[in-house]
C-alpha cells in the first residue's frame, strides 16, 4: 500500500466518522521509517535470481539496472568485492536487502535512489498533543534507546509531509514541536546519526477534513567526509552547532520549497529547518542558511549553503556553497565553492574553488583553485594546486600545470607551462638559461631566461664597456622557442633596456629591441650564439635635430635611431 492511499484511507475514515458525530481525540502509532514510509522502490515486489559466490556489486548493478534506480551509501560501510551466495527470492525489495547486508543497516528511497546507511541502535518515542488552537497543534514527548532505555540527546525531530517545523532533543531526550496550520493526519519524523529513522503518526481532533500538502524530498551525496560547508572555516564559524548536529542526523536528505525570506541563518520562515531546505528563491536580509539553490538568492551579507546552487547568488559579503555551482556567483569580498563550479565567480577580494570547470574566476585580489578548468583573472594573484587552462593576474599565478596561458605582472610559478608572460618564470620542466654575451652597442651583459617549452621571461643586467655617459643597463623581455632539435636551436627575444649613469642614476634613455638567435651546442649544456637584432635606440647627447634616424648599423647618439646590430655570446642551459 503506498503512503498516499494509507493517508487517503485513514482520512477517509475519519471523515464518515465525524460525519457520525464521533470524536477522535487521539491516535498514536509508532513505526519504523522503513515500515511506514516505504513505498515505491522499497516495497515494490521484486524476483531476484539465485546467486552463488557472487559480488555485492553484481547484485547491485543487476537490481539497478532492472528496477531502474542507484545505490547510494557511504563506500567505507558496504565491501562491494565481498562474495555472497544468496538463493532465489520473491517478495518486497526491502526484505531482501536487509538479508542481503543485515539488520544493522537502514534503507531510505529519493526519486532516483535507494540511500544505504549504517543503523544499529533503535530509537523509541512517547508523544502527546498538549494543545490544538487556532490551528495548531504542540506536539511533545520524550525520545529514548530502545536498548539501553537513556534518553537521547540532539535527535532531529521534524514534521515529515510538509516540514512546517524542526527541533531538537534535549538532554533529557525531550522535544516540543509547534505545528501550525496542522491537518487530519501529522506524521512526525525522528533522526539521528547511527540509530534507524523512527516515525510517528497522529491524528488530531480538526473541525473539517483538508487534504495533505506534501513537500518534494531529495537527497544529496556528498564526496568526502571533510568537504562539507560545516567543515570549512567560514561555514563553521557562520553556524550554529544545532545546525551541523541537524545536518548529521539528516545527512544528505532535503526538501524543495519555492521562497524562503531569512532574517539571519536560522531565523527563517522554515525556521530550524532551513539548512535543509532548497528554495527556488531565496532572500535574506542579512543572511541565510539553506540546503541549496534552485533558482536566485539574494542576501545583504552572506548565503550559506549545504548542497548546490543551481543559479544565481549575490551577497554583500560572502557565498559559501558545500557542494556544486552552476551559474553565477556574485560578493563583494568572497565566493567559497568546496566542489565544483561550473559558471563565473566574481569576488571583490577573492574567490575559492575545489574545481572549476569551464568557467571564469574574476577576483579583485585573489583566486585558489585545486582543478581549474577555465580562465582565473585576479587583480593580484591566481593559484591552482592542480590544472589550470589559463592565468592572469596583476602580482603572481601558481599552478601545477597549465594548458593554455599564463600571464602575470611579475610571476609565473608552475611545474609545467608552455606560455607564461611575465617578469620572472620558473617552470620547474621548463626553460632555464644563463647567457653572456656583448651587442654592437658595446654592451656586455648576463641574462637570465626562465619560462615554459615556447614562452619565456629574460631578465638582464650590465655595463657599457666604452661610453661617457652610459655605464650601466638593465634588460626585461620576453622570448619563443622557434625550433628545438638536440644540437640546433632559433628563437626570437623582444626587450627593452632601461640606461644608468655611473653612480647607477637612471638615464631617460631607452633601447627596444627585436633579435633571432640561432645557437649550436658545443657541448651537453653550452651553446654559442650569433644574434642579429633590429633596434630603437634613443638619443644619447641631445641635438637640434628632432627628426628618427634610420641606419643599417648602429645608433647615432645625437639622433633617435632605427639601427641594425647583432650580439654574439654563450648560455648555459639548465
Amino acid at each position: 500500500m503506498s503512503r498516499f492511499k494509507f493517508i487517503r484511507d485513514i482520512k477517509l475514515i475519519i471523515y464518515i466518522i465525524r460525519k457520525a458525530k464521533l470524536f477522535v481525540v487521539f491516535f498514536g502509532i509508532l513505526l519504523t521509517y522503513n515500515q511506514v514510509w516505504a513505498q515505491g522502490k522499497l516495497s515494490r515486489q521484486v524476483d531476484i535470481p539465485r546467486y552463488e559466490r557472487a559480488s555485492i556489486r553484481q547484485i547491485f548493478d543487476s537490481l539497478s539496472k532492472k528496477e531502474s534506480f542507484y545505490f547510494s551509501f557511504n563506500s567505507d560501510l558496504v565491501n562491494l568485492d565481498s562474495l555472497v551466495n544468496k538463493k532465489s527470492y520473491n517478495g518486497v525489495l526491502i526484505d531482501y536487502l536487509t538479508g542481503l547486508l543485515g539488520e544493522r543497516f537502514s534503507f531510505k528511497e529519493t526519486t532516483s535512489h535507494i540511500l544505504i546507511s549504517y543503523a544499529p541502535e533503535r530509537m523509541d518515542v512517547a508523544a502527546n498533543i498538549s494543545s490544538k488552537e487556532s490551528n495548531r497543534a504542540m506536539i511533545s514527548g520524550y525520545i529514548k534507546d530502545i536498548r539501553t532505555n537513556r534518553a537521547i540527546a540532539n535527535a532531529s525531530v521534524y514534521e515529515r509531509e510538509a516540514f512546517r517545523a524542526s527541533t531538537l532533543s534535549d538532554k533529557n531526550g525531550f522535544f516540543a514541536l509547534d505545528i501550525k496550520n496542522s491537518e487530519n493526519l501529522v506524521a512526525i519524523a525522528l533522526s539521528k546519526e547511527n540509530y534507524r529513522d523512527t516515525s510517528i503518526i497522529l491524528l488530531l481532533p480538526v473541525e473539517a477534513y483538508r487534504s495533505l500538502k506534501k513537500r518534494k524530498v531529495g537527497y544529496y551525496q556528498v564526496n568526502g567526509a571533510g568537504k562539507t560547508v560545516y567543515n570549512n572555516f567560514f561555514g563553521n564559524f557562520f553556524t550554529s552547532s544545532a545546525q551541523k548536529i541537524q545536518s548529521l542526523n539528516l545527512g544528505g536528505m532535503f526538501a524543495y520549497s519555492p521562497v524562503q525570506v531569512s532574517l539571519t541563518p536560522g531565523l527563517s520562515t522554515h525556521g530550524f529547518f532551513d539548512s535543509q531546505v532548497v528554495n527556488n528563491f531565496s532572500l535574506n536580509i542579512i543572511g541565510g542558511s539553506s540546503a541549496g539553490v534552485d533558482g536566485v538568492e539574494l542576501a545583504g551579507a552572506l548565503n550559506i549553503n549545504q548542497y548546490d546552487v543551481d543559479g544565481a547568488q549575490f551577497a554583500g559579503v560572502l557565498n559559501i556553497v558545500g557542494g556544486n555551482v552552476k551559474g553565477l556567483q556574485m560578493a563583494g569580498v568572497g565566493n567559497v565553492v568546496l566542489h565544483n563550479l561550473s559558471g563565473v565567480q566574481i569576488g571583490g577580494v577573492w574567490n575559492q574553488v575545489d574545481t572549476l570547470k569551464s568557467g571564469l574566476q574574476i577576483a579583485g585580489a585573489v583566486n585558489l583553485g585545486r582543478e581549474v578548468d577555465g580562465i582565473q583573472i585576479a587583480g593580484l594573484a591566481n593559484r591552482s594546486n592542480g590544472q589550470v587552462r589559463n592565468q592572469i593576474a596583476g602580482g603572481f599565478n601558481i599552478a601545477k600545470s597549465v594548458s593554455g596561458i599564463q600571464i602575470a605582472g611579475l610571476l609565473n610559478i608552475s611545474d609545467s607551462s608552455d606560455y607564461p608572460i611575465g617578469v620572472f618564470n620558473w617552470i620547474k620542466n621548463g626553460t632555464k638559461q644563463l647567457s653572456a654575451g656583448v651587442d654592437d652597442s658595446k654592451f656586455f651583459g648576463l641574462s637570465f631566461r626562465s619560462g615554459g617549452r615556447v614562452m619565456y621571461s629574460l631578465i638582464g643586467f650590465g655595463l657599457y664597456l666604452d661610453d661617457p655617459i652610459l655605464k650601466y643597463g638593465a634588460e626585461f623581455g620576453i622570448g619563443a622557442q622557434l625550433l628545438t632539435t638536440p644540437k640546433f636551436t632559433l628563437s626570437a627575444e623582444l626587450l627593452q633596456r632601461t640606461n644608468f649613469g655611473d653612480r647607477f642614476n637612471p638615464k631617460d634613455v631607452q633601447r627596444i629591441s627585436f633579435r633571432i638567435i640561432p645557437a649550436v651546442y658545443v657541448s651537453k649544456k653550452l651553446q654559442l650564439y650569433v644574434a642579429p637584432s633590429f633596434h630603437y635606440s634613443e638619443a644619447v647627447e641631445p641635438a637640434a635635430s628632432k627628426a628618427i634616424l634610420w641606419k643599417l648599423w648602429g645608433k647615432e647618439r645625437q639622433r633617435n635611431t632605427f639601427h641594425g646590430g647583432g650580439t654574439v655570446g654563450i648560455t648555459y642551459v639548465f
